[in-house]
């Protein structure tokens, strides 16, 4: 018995083909194709068997050259057929083909026509003599290839396809490796396993139009296991070669010696290929699966980072973001349905095309269609089913524009509440089932996320309503500021703005702008209604409205950051204000601009004591204490709202 490189090349082709055969054999549903590349792929696992049993001189030569010889024939008639079968072509001559089969396989096995003699020398070479006939035998199996290689270029550029032509494109440079190889048998070159190892690279380019391009539609659990099962399977193969060359190279070894020797090898192989193949099967992650481990990796970061935002606009620029990057799609957008009408508007979009200009309307077939069914929608499927006939020729057109590759339905509670818009893939292939998974958990993270910000921005509308109706009721009894509150939160939020606060730090100031004088609930009304000027006593009275203020909003958890704004809105820069005497910089940037804004609204009011300025005035005066009485940052900041704004 011989082991050498060539029989290493016929267990690993062996191996490889056992495999994708076990494979395509456990494959649900049994189709009428995949039972035609199941005895292709039969063919081709006797082909690597008979060659290892020759090769290996495990067996009699003679008998297993034959349906060595045989295989090559056979898989040629199995791959026509699937051809033909794969595209629907038929041939009024294929029955021959049939027959033409049945005779290789009976004249080759049965007589001497095709090998008159074959045996294998105390090297382990192999010679063989091929019958004067062969190439006439063999001429009809090799034509059948060359009618495949034509069907298979003329199946090509009749689909549009772009997963179907990278299958087709695989399966055609597969075949024309193992046919090529097959002819080295005519050659000297035949001693040797060329075809046996272009047998395992065509196994290598099937097995990845299988796993990655769903050739057969084969399920992914059972690919994976299997593909696991490929490096298990070649690295025992090698453990066992490892042993058996060990124990070749001391053949005196026997007993207890043998077993020692056996255990000591098993064990060094064990530790040397243990990394390798840790390191194959990482590597088949990233070749076959890289896409699928980046989308996962993709929803474990937005199921962490979506539930830190409240804002919609950033949850859905987020998504929209990490779907791009990660699956390379050429344009994506997020339509959110609107409260009053139940419209949906484009709320979010990625990429350079331009968005449905209108939107969908509540009664939209697309909508309509997701309300009903609950489940992605491809673009294609829009030419299929009649509810689509129904979209108005503007739609369409803007369809047209977008062109959407797939839609997802964003449901909450059995809402829906939004659509997710996604282009092709830049590779121009189509989106796999595992994609369409992958996006059904991402529509639903969306929807949960969506709802939450919703329900935050409800929350968030009703406090501040309910503030302004606080701010509101202080106004009311002082008869010259009825609207004095929501004037300074406007003015307030611009001027943070303007000065590039943060969307936080401005629904900040603009609450801390509402509740700047809600420390007036505690001024008795003789004092904040008095017609005349104030005394010192009353003045004192006064000046405590600011720290009063504070301490009534201080135990309000959502006003945390707002309390300090409201006990120092009235401090100037210059640390000559109230209540604490603070000056530049120690007083918070919101109280800062408050107390520009509140100056200038009550020179502008007409008091019962007072005359109001006029904006020039007023103006100047803000320009006169810049750096006194007010931040000179600020005051720039709000003479150019003041200017722009006409206000």
């Amino acid at each position: 018995m011989h082991f050498n490189v060539s029989t290493l090349i016929t267990i690993f082709a062996t191996i490889l083909y056992g495999v994708i055969f076990t494979l395509v054999m456990l494959s649900k549903p049994r189709t009428r194709l995949k039972e035609i590349f199941i005895l292709y792929l039969l063919a081709m696992s006797i082909w690597s068997v008979s060659a290892f049993l020759v090769l290996s001189g495990f067996a009699t030569v003679l008998p297993w050259f034959k349906v060595m010889t045989t295989s090559p024939l056979t898989m040629m008639l199995a791959m026509f057929f699937f051809v033909q079968k794969m595209f629907g072509f038929r041939r009024k001559w294929a029955p021959l083909a049939i027959v033409y089969g049945i005779l290789v396989v009976f004249i080759t096995l049965f007589t001497n026509v095709m090998v008159q003699y074959a045996s294998l020398d105390q090297a382990g070479d192999l010679t063989y003599e091929l019958g004067a006939y062969f190439p006439l035998v063999a001429a009809p199996g090799f034509s059948l290839i060359l009618v495949c290689l034509y069907d298979l270029i003329r199946g090509y550029y009749k689909t549009y396809d772009a997963q179907q032509r990278d299958r087709i494109r695989y399966l055609t440079i597969g075949f024309s490796i193992t046919v090529l190889a097959a002819l080295t048998n005519f050659t000297p070159l035949g001693k040797y396993p060329i075809d046996i190892a272009a047998n395992g690279v065509t196994a290598l380019l099937i097995a990845y139009a299988i796993l990655r391009l769903q050739l057969l539609d084969i399920r992914v659990v059972i690919r994976l296991g299997i593909l696991y099962s490929i490096t298990t399977a070649i690295f025992s193969a090698i453990y066992f070669l490892s042993i058996s060359l060990v124990l070749n190279a001391f053949q005196l070894l026997s007993g207890k010696t043998v077993f020692m020797v056996s255990i000591l090898v098993g064990v060094l192989s064990a530790i040397l290929l243990s990394p390798l193949r840790n390191l194959a099967q990482s590597w088949i992650d990233r070749i076959f699966y890289r896409d699928k481990y980046n989308a996962e990796l993709m929803l474990q970061r937005l199921s962490r980072t979506t539930t830190s935002f409240l804002d919609i606009e950033k949850i859905t620029h987020l998504i929209l973001s990490e779907v791009s990057n990660t699956l390379h799609i050429e344009h994506g957008a997020i339509l959110i349905k609107a409260a009053e009408k139940g419209d949906f508007q484009v709320i979010a979009e990625d990429g350079e095309k331009k968005h449905f200009q209108s939107g969908f309307r509540a009664d939209h077939p697309i909508v309509t269609w997701m309300m009903r069914q609950n489940q992605p929608l491809l673009n294609r499927d829009l030419s299929m089913f009649p509810i689509f006939k129904s979209i108005w020729r503007e739609e369409n057109e803007e369809l047209e524009k977008f062109n959407p590759e797939i839609f997802l339905p964003l449901i909450s509670k059995g809402e829906l509440i939004g659509i997710l818009a996604l282009g092709k893939k830049l590779s121009s292939q189509p989106y796999t089932q595992d994609e369409q998974l992958i996006f059904s958990t991402l529509a639903n993270q969306t929807a949960v996320a969506i709802e939450n910000a919703r329900l935050y921005e409800e929350l968030k509308e009703s406090f501040v309503q309910s503030v302004t109706a606080l701010a509101n009721a202080i106004d009311i009894r002082d008869t010259y500021t009825n609207t004095h509150s929501q004037q300074i939160a406007d003015w307030a939020a611009k001027t943070a703005r303007q000065l590039g606060c943060t969307s936080e730090e401005i629904n900040d100031i603009y609450l801390g702008g509402l509740l700047h004088d809600i420390g007036k609930i505690g001024i008795p009304d003789t004092i904040l209604q008095k017609p005349t000027k104030l005394n010192k006593e009353e003045w004192i009275v006064v000046q405590t409205h600011p720290t009063l203020g504070a301490e009534l909003i201080s135990p309000i958890k959502k006003l945390a950051t707002v309390s300090p704004m409201i006990e120092n809105s009235h401090e100037r820069y210059d640390g000559l204000g109230y209540p604490h005497g603070k000056k530049g910089l120690e007083i918070p940037l919101g109280a800062r601009i408050i107390s520009v804004v509140d100056s200038y609204s009550a020179m502008l009011d007409k008091r019962p004591y007072k005359e109001p300025y006029s904006k020039d005035r007023v103006i100047d005066e803000l320009k006169q204490n810049s750096g006194k009485m007010y931040d000179p940052i600020v005051v720039e900041g709000f003479l150019k709202i003041i200017q722009t704004e006409d206000l």
